[in-house]
């Protein structure tokens, strides 16, 4: 019995680590596709509609082409010598099997290779038949526990 419960935990174990690297996967190819402004790639790590939660506002896209347009907007308001970004750090949480919530930090890099700056997000994530994607974002600095 106990020999059946530690082959229980480990495959638990393993099929957890697996998700993991399958949505650090989705985030890194996210991740290139905002570098290179590639913005059909970018639109593919996305289940619709999607929303983005900002500070004043929440703007939703409601498929491909209107996320196309925001993420126009976004990278046009990067500065010109923008490269590339990369993650510094993912904390993914499971909220069950089809839903994780994602906090990343990156940091942005100039041409020369060196950081001009950095930021924090918090994705939502659905798994869709196999794949992971993104389906709410919100930028943040900090998240505080209330007590």
């Amino acid at each position: 019995m106990l020999k059946i419960i530690s082959y229980f935990f480990i495959f638990i174990s393993l099929a957890l680590a697996n998700e993991k690297q399958n949505i650090i996967d989705v985030l890194d190819q996210y991740n290139k596709a905002f570098g290179k402004a590639d913005y059909s790639n970018i639109a593919k790590c996305f289940d619709y509609p999607a929303y983005f939660n900002l500070q004043d506002k929440t703007i939703g896209a409601s498929g491909k082409f209107k996320l196309k347009l925001i993420y126009r907007k976004i990278r046009g308001d990067l500065p010109d010598y923008y490269s590339y970004s990369k993650w510094d750090k993912i904390d993914i949480e499971l909220i069950d099997e089809s839903i994780a919530i994602v906090n990343a930090s990156y940091y942005r890099y100039k041409d020369d290779n060196t950081v001009f700056d950095s930021g924090k997000m918090q994705y939502h994530m659905r798994l869709i038949g196999k794949e992971w994607k993104i389906f709410s974002l919100t930028p943040f600095t900090e998240i505080k526990s209330i007590d």
